[in-house]
């Protein structure tokens, strides 16, 4: 999955580029899944595309979308 693609599930009524900050911005405010996401891929920040695994981790964090 698109990581825009997860941000605009989880806000719909952003912009593609609002949405993708904001989903930034609350991964980088959960310490704990900031470090399980690189722990899955030290490049986390600069990967566009999401596993399954990354995205059951983001919901796990985060609530589903």
């Amino acid at each position: 999955m698109k990581r825009r693609d997860l941000a605009l599930q989880y806000f719909p009524d952003k912009t593609l580029v609002e949405a993708v900050r904001t989903l930034r911005r609350w991964i980088d405010n959960c310490p704990q899944l900031t470090e399980e996401l690189r722990k899955l891929n030290p490049n986390f920040k600069c990967q566009k595309d999401l596993t399954i695994r990354q995205v059951r981790l983001i919901m796990d964090y985060l609530g589903d979308p």
